[in-house]
């Protein structure tokens, strides 16, 4: 069977996650998210070219082709709401779907982004992303090092390099929820800050501890605003938080 572009997990419910991953990763960094997550939402993972079951197939994809074929994927399913959530370079990934969602559809995702600062790219993004990846390497050690998948993190950086320069950016009439980690050398709290600009509805930004690669060591941050997200989605549909906290 050809590897898929998308993954979906769960039971049928009315809300989705949608997890992009970060740059030398897969969609294992979410691995055990849809069991975590199962009793309350679907979860969808993405997979990009070049990583994992997709090793043999180079990623090359304009990056506006890309958002537009996820935004039609995610569009197809059976879902009320969508919650897009991207980390580094996934986040820009999930920013753009975000867009293609609501300029072919005219939907309106909630998007969490986490350890990326926001458009306009330069070319250099993928050196100073490049750098870092070096820092995390030389202080974790070479199980990290072999773990991070040198060879498709140097792909996806120049890949990144290429498509993100281009990308077009306009505010987005999506709620729009920021996660910064206090240790990030890449992306410090502040940059992200910046996507306030990018919104035209609710924004807010968070800081948790760690450093960039934070989401591979404690991902219950991020888990437990996407919780929070699906308690508000149900308690809006139904007046009762059918999350378990009463209204």
């Amino acid at each position: 069977m050809e590897p898929q572009l998308l993954t979906r997990h769960g039971n049928g419910h009315r809300s989705v996650l949608v997890c992009f991953h970060h740059a030398g990763g897969g969609k294992s960094a979410f691995r055990g998210w849809p069991g975590l997550l199962a009793p309350h939402l679907d979860v969808v993972l993405v997979q990009l070219k070049g990583r994992e079951d997709r090793t043999a197939q180079p990623l090359t994809d304009d990056l506006g082709d890309l958002a537009v074929e996820i935004a039609r994927g995610v569009c197809a399913l059976p879902y009320d709401e969508i919650v897009l959530l991207g980390h580094s370079m996934g986040a820009t990934v999930a920013w753009a779907v975000a867009d293609a969602i609501w300029a072919v559809y005219r939907r309106r995702a909630r998007v969490v982004l986490s350890a990326q600062a926001p458009p306009p790219y330069t070319s250099r993004i993928g050196e100073r992303a490049e750098r870092e990846a070096g820092r995390s390497r030389g202080t974790v050690g070479d199980g990290a090092a072999d773990a991070f998948h040198a060879d498709i993190l140097a792909a996806d950086l120049a890949w990144l390099s290429r498509e993100f320069p281009a990308l077009v950016t306009r505010p987005l009439p999506v709620d729009l929820h920021c996660v910064a980690a206090e240790r990030d050398r890449l992306v410090p709290p502040e940059a992200m800050a910046g996507w306030a600009a990018l919104t035209t509805r609710e924004f807010s930004c968070r800081t948790v501890p760690g450093g960039h690669m934070y989401l591979l060591e404690d991902p219950a941050p991020l888990i437990e605003l996407v919780l929070e997200l699906a308690r508000r989605d149900a308690t809006e549909d139904t007046g009762v938080d059918r999350v378990g906290v009463p209204t």
